[in-house]
């Protein structure tokens, strides 16, 4: 996976270096880099599959738009002065590999679908959850560093997904079938 490296990251501020917040907060960081390498990952082995043939271009530019996001993710840690774990991921992992798995046992063209946004709904639902619990560490720590650091590098009113927007226009469109999400 290659990665780009975006502009600066503004540094992190020192007092929170050896507290147990901080231990909180980079377990929350290495939850949402968690998710998404393993959506990039999992993109890769399925672009260009005769299954996915259909889904081949929005598939490209999500892993793209993913890859970006984890090249960000990259700079929070090195200006944290830390490196992603995903030592406390496996459960984040299990429930992500499940879900892809369930992908593949699909012949179903809707039901594989259906199963894609699932998955792309739970890689969703655990980002805005960390992102959600480390603005309250902000707010707990009223530090206004943190808080330009949050809303420009883990802003929870990211983009959906490329696919996802794709497959939900595909079915609105087609009007083949009703999903109300």
């Amino acid at each position: 996976m290659k990665k780009k490296t975006p502009a600066t990251v503004p540094p992190y501020p020192a007092q929170w270096a050896s507290d147990t917040l901080t231990i909180f907060f980079t377990e929350h960081l290495n939850r949402i880099y968690c998710a998404n390498a393993h959506l990039a990952e999992r993109l890769l082995e399925i672009v260009g599959t005769n299954n996915f043939k259909n889904l081949n271009n929005p598939i490209k530019e999500t892993i793209d738009e993913t890859e970006k996001y984890i090249a960000l993710m990259d700079s929070v840690y090195a200006a944290l002065q830390k490196h992603y774990s995903f030592d406390k991921c496996n459960n984040l992992i299990s429930l992500l590999e499940d879900e892809f798995t369930a992908i593949h046992q699909q012949d179903d063209e809707l039901l594989r679908d259906l199963y894609l946004l699932s998955y792309l709904q739970n890689i969703e639902n655990v980002e805005k959850n960390s992102i959600q619990l480390l603005q309250l560490i902000n707010t707990e720590k009223s530090n206004g560093p943190i808080a330009i650091f949050l809303d420009e590098y883990l802003n929870p009113s990211k983009n959906k997904p490329t696919l996802y927007n794709f497959i939900i226009d595909k079915y609105n469109n087609d009007q083949q079938t009703a999903i109300n999400l």
